[in-house]
This record gives structure tokens, sequence and C-alpha cells, in this order.
């Protein structure tokens, strides 16, 4: 798990790293779209982080459930 979770992070780090590495192109290019893609990457910075610890919130409580529910049985 805890492999899982490192690699995890780091899949993630790139994530954020290639958004931010595009609309630093798109800046420096003149893309008409760079305004779209400034928005979307402080957009996933502020969200995936997020979704990422309520998914790992819920997981937890629902192992934390399965396994009272195992000792019950």
């Amino acid at each position: 798990m805890k492999n899982l979770k490192r690699i995890g992070a780091i899949l993630i780090v790139v994530l954020l790293l290639s958004l931010y590495g595009l609309t630093l192109y798109a800046g420096l290019t003149a893309s008409p779209d760079y305004q779209s893609l400034l928005m979307a990457s402080i957009y996933s910075t502020t969200m995936i982080p997020l979704m990422l610890y309520a998914y790992m919130l819920v997981y937890r409580l629902l192992k934390k459930r399965a396994e009272e529910e195992a000792k019950r049985k």
C-alpha cells in the first residue's frame, strides 16, 4: 500500500507539472486558448488533491467498517 501511494503521488505531481508546462507553452506561443488552459490548471491544482483526499478518506472509513464487521462474525 505504501508503494502504491508513492507511485500515485508521483503520477499526480507529473500530471500537475505537465498542466503548468502546457499552460506556459501556450502562453509563450500566444495561443488563443491560453486563458482557458490557465483556468484549467488552477482548477486542477485545487481539485485533484481534494478529490484524492476525499477518495482516501472514504476508502479508509469503508475499510475500517469492513474490518469491524469481519471481527463480529
